[in-house]
């Protein structure tokens, strides 16, 4: 069975947390669980989803975590991590192919484009380096996490810091609660950016974290069940169709109580 070994440090016993930094202490096997577990979610773990462009979409969405790249320097709602994964890697003492130093916006100009070019030198190179870091790429993840929970914290008045930290902290009980916590940020985003709403309401991290139910002593299915009522939410108000995601969605959500960790 998984350990943790010091998941959060609380460190200010006021909830003064904002000025405070996070740590999560996962070992090597329990970082390369997460990277799978992620994998799984966003890809299936197959080798093809690991460069992808979904429909209605303006960007491509790249690696373990499919994280946006833009292709203009035009930059829309949603959070760009593919170039500071790049900078991740570098700092990590990670080769780059050498095509990927000279890019600095995504190469491919529109989804039709991205797939002629799907089995070419560039997107299959990119495929094969990103599968072989997925270690890494889930270290990139935590320290996303590890950086959003003070953000957050920050963001709260105190009656909304309280109910967070709550929640956050019968999360992170368990191994299997902050993986969630993990893959969520992962999936969508912390919820503190004021460009990533749709009409005035977000779907982050910190929405679903405030939207947990109190009857549910299982805290994982209040997260489950929280994550639903936001991004159905989120669905509503979108300014086009996103019905076609939510089913996907969902399953994803209540998956999360099934996770296994050995």
């Amino acid at each position: 069975m998984f350990r943790v070994l010091t998941i959060f440090c609380f460190v200010c016993a006021s909830f003064s947390l904002q000025s405070q930094p996070y740590k999560i202490n996962l070992s090597a096997t329990q970082i390369s669980q997460l990277g799978q577990l992620i994998w799984q979610n966003e890809g299936q773990q197959k080798l093809q989803h690991l460069t992808s462009w979904n429909q209605a979409e303006d960007f491509p969405s790249l690696g373990l975590g499919h994280f946006i790249w833009y292709p203009t320097k035009e930059k829309g709602p949603f959070k760009e991590q593919f170039p500071e994964l790049l900078i991740f890697f570098r700092e990590s003492g990670v080769k780059i192919p050498s095509w990927l130093e000279q890019t600095k916006l995504a190469p491919w100009q529109s989804r039709t484009q991205f797939y002629e070019e799907f089995e070419g030198e560039k997107l299959a190179s990119l495929r094969l380096f990103l599968s072989e870091q997925v270690d890494l790429q889930a270290k990139f993840i935590i320290r996303r996490l590890e950086k959003a929970i003070p953000s957050i914290i920050a963001t709260c008045n105190p009656a909304d810091k309280t109910v967070l930290l709550h929640n956050l902290s019968s999360l992170t009980n368990s191994v299997k609660g902050t993986f969630v916590l993990l893959d969520y940020v992962n999936f969508k985003g912390e919820g503190v950016a004021n460009n990533e709403r749709y009409q005035g309401q977000g779907w982050g991290l910190k929405q679903v974290l405030l939207n947990m139910p109190r009857q549910y002593d299982d805290a994982i299915r209040a997260f489950s069940f929280s994550a639903d009522e936001v991004l159905t939410r989120r669905v509503k108000n979108a300014p086009r169709d996103e019905f076609r995601w939510l089913n996907g969605w969902r399953a994803r959500l209540y998956a999360y109580p099934q996770i296994r960790i050995e």
